[in-house]
């Protein structure tokens, strides 16, 4: 017989400002820990989801007065802890995305400009779609860890 994964899920639905980032990564980082992900694992996604959500705030709702509610759906199984950042803005264009040089990213001049480079150095997989006159998601994928178990007391 076939065990079946363990799943959970969880979606928020907060104002798209940055007084929501410190709630986006209080929450993430708690879901992560009940899910028993290491502490190294933790702290990648927190910022990988940071970023990509402080990405939407400074460029995707860039020219957007209100700003839309930024949508956060994340999954986690004995396989893989996923975050979807779902937003109504402006459509990120990855082609014209050109990764940073070290150091000269940094003796350019250059203090911004790392978001995506940290993305998808602490991910194992980054997704991007848009989807015309509806939004667009950027789905952040962890692999779980052999040693990484779920069922943590925090679950039940």
């Amino acid at each position: 017989m076939c065990a079946a994964l363990r799943r959970t899920h969880y979606e928020l639905m907060l104002p798209g400002n940055p007084s929501s980032l410190a709630m986006i990564r209080w929450v993430v980082t708690r879901l992560a820990t009940a899910a028993g992900m290491s502490s190294e694992a933790i702290d990648q996604v927190e910022v990988a989801v940071d970023e990509a959500c402080t990405n939407v705030l400074d460029h995707a709702y860039s020219a957007c007065n209100p700003k839309p509610p930024l949508h956060i759906q994340i999954d986690s199984n004995d396989e893989r802890f996923v975050v979807d950042i779902i937003d109504q803005g402006k459509a990120f264009d990855a082609e014209t995305y050109t990764e940073p040089k070290f150091p000269d990213h940094w003796l350019e001049g250059n203090e911004r400009g790392v978001g995506m480079y940290l993305i998808r150095q602490f991910m194992d997989d980054v997704q991007y779609e848009s989807f015309p006159n509806v939004g667009n998601r950027m789905r952040l994928i962890k692999r779980r860890a052999p040693t990484e178990t779920s069922g943590s007391a925090a679950e039940h």
